[in-house]
């Protein structure tokens, strides 16, 4: 809906198939380099939108801009102010905040024509209304933000804090609907004039009223439809009743009910020209047309008791009783009337009968029916959402009870394995442990044996707690998972599995806790390296000695690194990339224990970290990752005896914290997240003759950040 790749567009969405040839036009045709303001100098954002967009950036709360405008989305900051300008008119609304700091893919689906493909604008951003005000016309904004100019009908999107509070300062609040708590009868006579303020572009069609959300914007949202605010410069100020326009066929129901004369006598009386009231129109206004009808009579009446009055103040001494003055009770609002239920209207019966109004006993007699058929409907949703409730409090517990079930299913399997045998010794062919990790949202603890060959996934016994971003090393029929987090702290905590008895034991922990951190086995003994704890970074290294039965610091690499990867080629440990703190490294070192001390090694030719690292054929395959903006697809092969990387076949798609191992001199790249955010499922598989296929395996699922190794 605005902006395209550090570019600026000025559409709010895809537009339906009518018009989808006109908005690829202006997608490419609208398309600039855009002015990357650092974060602390971003003060505000512009969003785009046109008339058949805007509805629904309102009524969801939610601007976007396409992918590649992340740049500088994702540096927005819940409370920074935002603006919609709609491309249609050429008008700047406001004044919106950031309800959320800037994400991708809040909503995948919007301005999708339905939601029948994915979003083309997924930077987005959730808001709220800061201060509701009128739009303001470009001829007016445009010298303000004049620097973001680029074509003469063409701007930048980002705005500095100068900008932006220039462009605040253009904003008038806009009236909020103010209807008065009483009826004052010297303009109870006075035919009030209601203007019909339209969207000057296309009027809606009657499909396009009908396909809207029923919850879009409405009296009680605080969004405020931008086609029902007056414009103070009067462009807006059209009082045309085609038929076509929602907004216009109320104007004329409201002229149609509003028809009073004056006599030259200067005393105010109904037409008696004047047509009857529409019965379509008493559905939707009865209650309006009875309230002025009711204050043409509470005058008459008035002036008719004082006539009484003075008639026989002048006969007798004798005070006559004065008549209560019905504009005095008589409510502001229709559902003020309905509000307060047989007593209005019985007061209503009693004043129609008291003037022979057929035509006002009808009306109340209709709104008497309809308060009663309310009250039905109020009374029978009621009942509707107790039985909700209970439904849902009926599910919810059968839930638990689900999930009690199938841990108990899971404890008792687990107590049979070892009489059973090792589980991944019945699997058909060589298989991965995969460890932890999370699955879309949820953290796991699961321990699987996964069978590329067959697309077999057997579950093995749970770890105590949940972890992911952890490291996993094997030594001797075991395996060692250590660090990592539950993704609220980070753990000491290292676990051991056996694979004889299928069983996890407690074993010393890390001096540290840290996680996004590699690990890998060398002469028996295990390497904990770098990651990081939330606040700092780390470039050392832990060593577990099963002999000494704990860690010791070893040799510190020469760079911190965070979400590095490692593998031992030949005898000797290798680390690739990760997170200094400030940038993604494509630094790569190497660490021999006969010499004892880290060396650099060339480096890659990306920057990448939260990637993998494989060995195949005596060489090092790093793949996928991160390099800052953007998760990657490409692969670097390292040659120990030509000391040099190589550009190896990309995979598929695009990833990080997926993991990578070696079956049969298959490479295997399992899970991890995509670009757009997405925690994927997709197995792809590597080699030599074929290069990257991807397989057909579904049963691991959805899974990042977790372990993986073979045995």
């Amino acid at each position: 809906m605005g902006a395209g790749r550090k570019t600026e567009t000025f559409y709010a969405a895809t537009p339906s198939a009518q018009t989808q040839n006109q908005t690829n036009e202006w997608y490419g045709a609208f398309s600039v380099s855009a002015r990357n303001l650092r974060e602390d100098e971003l003060g505000g954002v512009i969003f785009g939108c046109k008339h058949n967009t805007m509805n629904e950036c309102l009524s969801k709360q939610l601007f976007g801009l396409p992918s590649s405008h992340f740049s500088y989305v994702k540096n927005v900051k819940p409370g920074m102010p935002l603006f919609l300008f709609n491309y249609s008119d050429r008008k700047m609304h406001g004044i919106y905040e950031a309800a959320c700091a800037g994400k991708l893919n809040i909503d995948q689906f919007a301005w999708s024509d339905g939601g029948r493909i994915k979003t083309q604008f997924p930077a987005q951003v959730l808001i709220s209304m800061k201060t509701h005000c009128f739009p303001v016309p470009e001829s007016q904004f445009q010298s303000v933000i004049r620097d973001n100019y680029y074509r003469p009908r063409h701007f930048f999107f980002e705005l500095d804090h100068e900008q932006t509070r220039a462009l605040i300062s253009l904003f008038k609040p806009a009236p909020v609907h103010d209807v008065p708590n009483k009826l004052d009868p010297s303009r109870s006579l006075q035919s009030p004039t209601v203007e019909a303020y339209v969207n000057p572009g296309h009027a809606k069609p009657e499909s396009y009223i009908k396909d809207l959300n029923p919850f879009d914007v409405s009296s009680e949202s605080h969004c405020i439809d931008p086609y029902k605010l007056v414009d103070p410069d009067g462009e807006y100020a059209s009082t045309s009743r085609t038929s076509t326009s929602h907004l216009d066929d109320q104007s004329s129901n409201w002229d149609e009910l509003d028809d009073v004369a004056t006599t030259k006598e200067g005393t105010e009386s109904v037409n008696d020209e004047h047509p009857h009231i529409n019965p379509k129109h008493d559905e939707q206004y009865g209650i309006v047309a009875v309230r002025r009808k009711l204050q043409e009579m509470s005058v008459l009446r008035q002036q008719e008791a004082q006539s009484s009055k003075d008639t026989v103040d002048s006969a007798s001494n004798k005070p006559m009783p004065r008549e209560p003055q019905f504009d005095a009770t008589l409510p502001t609002d229709p559902s003020d009337s309905t509000s307060k239920g047989d007593v209005r209207i019985e007061d209503l019966k009693s004043l129609g009968q008291s003037r022979g109004n057929a035509e006002l006993l009808h009306i109340v007699k209709e709104l008497s029916k309809r308060n009663q058929a309310m009250e039905k409907k109020l009374f029978e949703s009621d009942k509707e959402i107790l039985f909700l409730r209970e439904s849902m409090k009926d599910t919810g517990r059968r839930i638990q009870e689900l999930e009690y079930q199938y841990e108990k299913l899971q404890s008792n399997y687990n107590s049979l394995v070892p009489l059973l045998g090792s589980p991944h010794d019945n699997m058909e062919g060589p298989s991965i442990f995969l460890i932890g990790g999370y699955r879309g949202s949820t953290c796991l603890s699961s321990l699987d044996s996964f069978c590329p060959t067959t697309d077999r996934v057997v579950p093995l016994c749970s770890m105590s707690s949940a972890r992911a971003y952890a490291a996993v090393a094997a030594l001797k029929d075991h395996l060692y998972i250590f660090g990592g987090g539950n993704g609220s702290s980070w753990y000491h905590k290292v676990e051991c599995y056996s694979m004889g008895s299928n069983k996890w034991i407690t074993c010393p922990r890390l001096k540290h806790a840290k996680g996004s951190l590699a690990g890998t086995t060398l002469n028996d003994k295990i390497f904990a390296i770098g990651g990081g704890d939330g606040s700092a970074v780390f470039s050392e290294v832990e060593m577990f000695d099963p002999a000494l039965g704990r860690w010791i610091d070893n040799v510190s690499m020469r760079q911190k690194r965070f979400a590095p990867a490692a593998a031992v080629l030949s005898g000797t440990l290798y680390v690739t990339g990760g997170y200094d703190g400030n940038t993604y490294l494509q630094s790569a070192e190497r660490y021999d224990p006969r010499e004892g001390f880290w060396t650099l090694l060339p480096s890659m030719s990306a920057r990448r970290g939260s990637h993998s690292v494989a060995v195949m054929r005596e060489s090092l395959f790093a793949v996928g990752g991160y390099d800052g903006n953007s998760k990657i697809s490409t692969v670097e092969i390292f040659d120990p005896r030509a000391n040099s990387w190589r550009i190896g076949s990309s995979s598929s798609i695009a990833r990080g914290y997926g993991c990578a191992v070696t079956v049969d001199d298959n490479l295997y790249l399992i899970g991890g997240v995509n670009d757009a955010g997405e925690t994927i499922e997709t197995v792809e598989v590597y080699n030599e003759s074929q290069g990257w296929l991807i397989s057909g395996c579904r049963s691991i699922g959805r899974r990042a950040f977790a372990c993986a190794i073979t045995v």
